[in-house]
């Protein structure tokens, strides 16, 4: 049994699928944060970069978008990405064109683009000249004449009946068509309706480029709810509910649209209890945000993110088993790799993974572990590749960067430890804060040094022996400024005319 679950409250949505009440994906949008992948703008190159083989171009953002050479109308390369199953636009990367970027685009040339990729910190959004139109059945490329099927289609006698459809559509000279897996099985009528209301969206993008100035937005992909149900919808769904009245009807009128068959499967919600509550959606929403998750036998996975990579280490924590060392491992493992897939998909982690299992002599049970995650795995729509197990109990793994975690929109870098997870103590602080104000009067012929810092390490430096002997040799007065709401490792040092003393310069 699955269910869609979507709740709008204070300018926010999330969306829940469930399947047997377990939640299987999760995504949520703020209105002051909408995102911009899948966008098509008609912007104009501000800069080429022959040493980067890249440009950049105004699209109207508050950082100009990259557009790299190998991004400028590669339909081959396009084409065989789609063929995986790719519903957001695709980024080309490494796939170089013939010619350079100074020969392929002009400094403010006029250029037609869709974002790949969003704007992250100080990088501005990634580009693409190759635009991709995707719909419930198809996904239409108005520049590229490649058409295909999804690999993910794997039935040869389907296969050959969908060529025939493709051959029957006859997509406009110079555009191409992919049939998304999810159009399998599917009856023609409804790849017609899919590619006639993507040609009218060409159209009108081809339409507004003719009449709007540059920069501008000429096209915006659709919001994380009805994005979502364009590409989960199907016939195993059997219930949408829907708590916001307004939300309700939106979502009615677009399943008409793209499912008629479904329309009476949405409904709204208006019970007593929160719906996330009542689903138990609240409880893994906040488990998906931990550091470490509790597995149903007593053991536990922590997962750490860095820049380079994710790590996910297997613990047997509570589970003591009753058997024997080995069969404890073993059930523990196998309930891991279940829990990891998981966890990779809710959190929308992609890139570099390391898992590191719990230690198995038996070599078949590590055959099973490694199954047991390529299994869980198949049913994540993002590509996935695994390593054997090594020596020292290691799996490597990478996984597509489908989109952003949305995780990232409700945390910001801790102010204090900058990200660390970590501070220093105040015996640390302190000790610091004494070399530096050795340093300081080595350098500079002070009358008086004024130090502002938090008031916990203020009151310890109070009883230093090593600061009031340098107060002594140097004949100078210290002042300690204690401040309950600066940061702890945040110190701030003021000369005698009250300047504030550069520690880098010193």
């Amino acid at each position: 049994m699955q269910k869609i679950l979507i709740n709008v409250e204070g300018g926010e949505k999330r969306i829940a699928v469930l399947k047997n009440n377990i939640l299987e994906d999760f995504s949520l949008e703020r209105v002051d944060n909408r995102k911009v992948v899948g966008n098509v703008y008609k912007g104009k190159v501000d800069n080429v970069m022959p040493g980067m083989q890249a440009a950049f171009v105004n699209i109207g953002l508050e950082k100009n978008a990259f557009l790299h050479s190998s991004d400028v109308l590669d339909s081959e390369v396009s084409c065989r990405e789609l063929l995986e199953e790719e519903t957001e636009p695709v980024s080309h990367n490494g796939n170089k064109l013939s010619g350079k970027i100074e020969n392929l685009i002009k400094k403010d040339q006029d250029i037609l683009v869709q974002v790949v990729k969003d704007q992250i910190g100080s990088k501005g959004a990634r580009i693409t000249t190759n635009i991709s139109l995707p719909g419930r059945y198809l996904v239409l490329m108005p520049n590229s004449p490649k058409s295909g099927i999804s690999r993910k289609i794997s039935s040869k006698d389907e296969r050959t009946r969908l060529r025939s459809v493709l051959s029957e559509l006859k997509a406009p000279k110079g555009m191409g068509i992919i049939v998304r897996t999810v159009g399998g099985g599917e009856e023609t009528k409804k790849f017609k309706r899919d590619l006639k209301y993507l040609l009218g969206e060409w159209k009108r993008i081809r339409r507004r480029r003719l009449i709007s100035k540059t920069p501008c937005c000429l096209h915006k992909e659709l919001d994380i709810v009805l994005k979502t149900l364009r590409d989960v919808m199907s016939d195993d769904i059997d219930e949408i509910l829907v708590d916001d009245k307004r939300e309700f009807r939106i979502v009615k009128r677009f399943v008409s649209i793209i499912y008629p068959e479904a329309r009476h499967k949405v409904r709204f919600y208006d019970g007593r209890e929160p719906m996330f509550d009542k689903f138990g959606v609240e409880s893994e929403i906040s488990k998906a945000l931990s550091r470490k998750v509790w597995l149903k036998c007593g053991g536990s996975i922590v997962i750490d993110r860095t820049e380079a990579l994710t790590t996910v280490d297997v613990n047997t924590s509570k589970h003591i088993g009753s058997k024997n060392l080995e069969d404890t491992v073993h059930r523990t493992n196998m309930e891991a790799s279940e829990e990891i897939a998981l966890q990779l998909k809710l959190r929308n982690i992609g890139g570099i993974i390391i898992i590191d299992f719990i230690d198995m002599k038996s070599k078949r049970n590590q055959k099973a572990v490694l199954r047991k995650l390529e299994e869980c795995l198949k049913k994540d729509r993002a590509k996935t590749y695994i390593s054997a197990i090594s020596p020292l109990g290691l799996v490597e793994m990478t996984r597509q960067r489908v989109k952003e975690s949305w995780i990232g929109d409700m945390y910001e870098t801790c102010k204090c430890c900058s990200g660390k997870g970590v501070i220093k103590n105040s015996i640390t602080i302190s000790l610091e804060i004494i070399r530096n104000t050795r340093r300081i009067l080595g350098k500079y012929k002070n009358q008086k040094l004024k130090i502002l810092c938090n008031s916990a390490i203020a009151g310890k430096l109070e009883n230093y022996r090593d600061l009031k002997i340098l107060k002594r040799k140097f004949r100078v007065e210290v002042e300690i400024v204690g401040d309950y709401n600066k940061n702890f490792e945040d110190v701030t040092y003021y000369d005698s005319d009250g300047k504030e003393i550069d520690l880098k310069r010193l």
